[in-house]
């Protein structure tokens, strides 16, 4: 395993661990900015992000918000088979696109627009799920939108926590079936390392017993901005420095 993988998934298992979130989310941009191609970073970062949010259902199946997973599965799950699908692997401007989403949803505490269209696409649970799925599909960043989507609600920080997990994993087995269905088993299985896996699981296990409880929902969204429009002003760049 590379030095750079090795640090890229202590940092996004150490994110998803606590927060349910952050392997894709933070994964994506950082190995594309690395260098890897789309198809080689969801090879990587899809069995992590599987493997930490079984073990957080495990933790807390009894928490999941049961409407919005059954709304996820009927609305954004075949959006993301689609999207995932037709979306052209070798394309320079896939960078581009994910580099400017990045950088919108980075800004949407600071800029009024954004912010309420963020608000109206909440509130309009059918259209939200369609379009998260659709964008999850083409940027592997449907995170932001469902991390968005479930944050706002007035559950505790367990019930958010386990659905965001759920979502995630049900997302991940689409995008997974989605690869082998459009490419081959042999293609996913000979890319894929159980050391990424052994990795992932003790971050979660170390970060469960000492850091859960003393990490605020608000703190992360706070870093978690700054991370991310950091990550999509680099793609950016990089796509018009090419």
């Amino acid at each position: 395993m590379s030095i750079d993988i090795s640090i890229t998934i202590i940092f996004i298992s150490l994110i998803q661990s606590i927060f349910g979130t952050g392997v894709l989310l933070f994964g994506t941009p950082i190995l594309l900015i690395l260098g890897y191609d789309f198809k080689s970073l969801l090879i990587i970062l899809l069995p992590i992000s599987i493997s930490i949010n079984i073990m957080q259902i495990k933790d807390g199946l009894e928490n999941i918000d049961v409407k919005f997973y059954k709304g996820l599965i009927i609305y954004c799950l075949p959006s993301v088979f689609i999207a995932l699908y037709l979306i052209d692997f070798n394309s320079k401007e896939l960078n581009l696109f994910v580099g400017l989403f990045l950088t919108m949803i980075s800004l949407k505490s600071n800029i009024k627009v954004v912010g309420k269209l963020l608000v109206f696409l909440f509130r309009n649970e059918t259209i939200y799920l369609i379009l998260m799925g659709l964008l999850h599909g083409i940027t592997n960043l449907g995170g932001a939108l469902l991390s968005g989507g479930i944050l706002i609600k007035e559950s505790s920080k367990d019930v958010k926590r386990a659905t965001i997990a759920i979502c995630y994993l049900s997302m991940a087995f689409i995008q997974i079936f989605t690869l082998v269905f459009k490419f081959n088993s042999n293609t996913f299985i000979a890319s894929f390392n159980p050391i990424y896996l052994i990795t992932a699981l003790a971050i979660y296990i170390t970060s469960q017993r000492f850091l859960y409880d003393k990490i605020s929902d608000h703190l992360f969204v706070k870093i978690s901005d700054i991370f991310l429009f950091m990550m999509g002003f680099t793609l950016v760049g990089q796509y018009l420095l090419n």
